[in-house]
């Protein structure tokens, strides 16, 4: 059995804390000793997602990645990477652009050869962005804050993106999709900080995703047979849980994404995850874990 599992909102109560739960990675583990597949499949990239594995002392060195929402993919004996979708520089400048005209602060995600840096310009933020950008430069670090991201945007990059009010994100994403089209995609999903009003405009190259990035760890991982497993709570799980086939969702998830669910599990700070890992090491398939 593959399991892929988001981290937060579905691993880690995101607004509060900064280690995952030791009963989520017991279950985790647990999981793997019965002989299933886990891999993590998250919006955050490769220094944010080991910074954090390596915090909580849990990142067995054969644990595959989709990291990015599916723009790179780990995984392997030894681990290496397996995919690696980049911007194209023009989209890149194009994108800054467009950010900045919806009065969206634009943010760079670096490639992970470079480091996975993260640039930003100076200027007026949001709340809830310069929580963010404050919380990641202590926990994750690599912020570089150039003057102007069109003189001095990195010509390797993986995603541009923001966190804003969700009017705002939407109209941008809208313009987006008119004046790059299929050049790249478009993933919006709902902050966890800051109630249902802020929301993530994340922009990727075209192609990439978590589904697409769980058929690459297929293609690789030949020997991993059996169903698979998608736990998760936002709207970038969606995809993921197109090719699964059974599909949990926290229920601390918005109401249109639960109705993905085959189960609807525990919210999060209730270790509903793990209750779901629980059984399924337990040898239970499917779960049946109800709320």
């Amino acid at each position: 059995m593959l399991i892929a599992i988001d981290i937060d909102g579905t691993l880690l109560n995101t607004e509060f804390d900064d280690v995952l739960p030791q009963r989520e990675i017991r279950a985790m583990e647990a999981a793997r000793l019965a002989g299933h597949t886990v891999v993590l499949c998250t919006g955050r990239n490769k220094r944010s997602a080991e910074g954090l594995l390596e915090l909580s002392g849990w990142f067995p060195a054969d644990l595959p990645l989709v990291l990015l929402n599916g723009a790179t993919v780990w995984g392997g004996r030894p681990r290496r990477q397996l995919a690696n979708h980049l911007l194209e520089p023009e989209d890149i400048t194009a994108l800054v652009a467009l950010f900045r005209r919806f009065g969206v602060a634009p943010m760079i995600y670096g490639a992970d050869s470079d480091g996975g840096i993260l640039h930003h310009e100076p200027g007026p933020k949001n709340s809830i962005l310069t929580i963010y950008l404050d919380k990641r430069g202590h926990t994750v670090g690599a912020i570089v804050e150039v003057a102007d991201l069109l003189a001095a945007a990195p010509r390797r990059a993986l995603e541009v993106g923001s966190i804003d009010e969700k009017e705002r994100v939407l109209a941008l994403s809208a313009a987006v999709g008119e004046e790059l089209g299929e050049r790249v995609k478009v993933v919006n999903t709902r902050s966890l900080m800051g109630g249902n009003k802020y929301y993530w405009a994340e922009v990727f190259s075209a192609g990439c995703g978590k589904a697409e990035g769980l058929r690459t760890l297929r293609e690789h991982h030949p020997e991993v047979e059996g169903p698979l497993v998608a736990i998760g709570d936002n709207y970038n799980d969606l995809d993921m849980f197109a090719v699964a086939d059974f599909r949990v969702v926290m229920a601390n998830a918005p109401d249109d994404v639960r109705e993905a669910a085959d189960l609807v599990t525990l919210p999060v700070q209730q270790n509903g995850a793990a209750l779901v890992l629980e059984q399924l090491a337990a040898g239970v398939y499917p779960p049946r874990i109800e709320v």
